[in-house]
């Protein structure tokens, strides 16, 4: 866990026991935003098998592309 468990702060990195990581986004009001980054497609449904799909977050759709991120090689 974080430093301060009850006060998780962007940035902050969490290594699961399943190989999934998963990174604080943003903290507010009360509420953390994370991003999960799993080792597989499988895996991934393994994890969501239970969850019910709720279609696309218009938020997330608009955050350019991970290509727009990456420095120039």
């Amino acid at each position: 866990m974080s430093p301060d468990e009850s006060n998780p702060t962007k940035a902050d990195q969490y290594d699961h026991p399943d190989g999934t990581l998963e990174v604080v986004f943003a903290v507010e009001d009360g509420k953390v935003l994370t991003i999960r980054e799993y080792d597989s497609v499988s895996q991934f449904e393994r994890n969501t098998s239970e969850a019910t799909y709720a279609g696309s977050h218009h938020g997330v759709l608009n955050i350019p592309d991970l290509e727009s991120f990456r420095e120039d090689e």
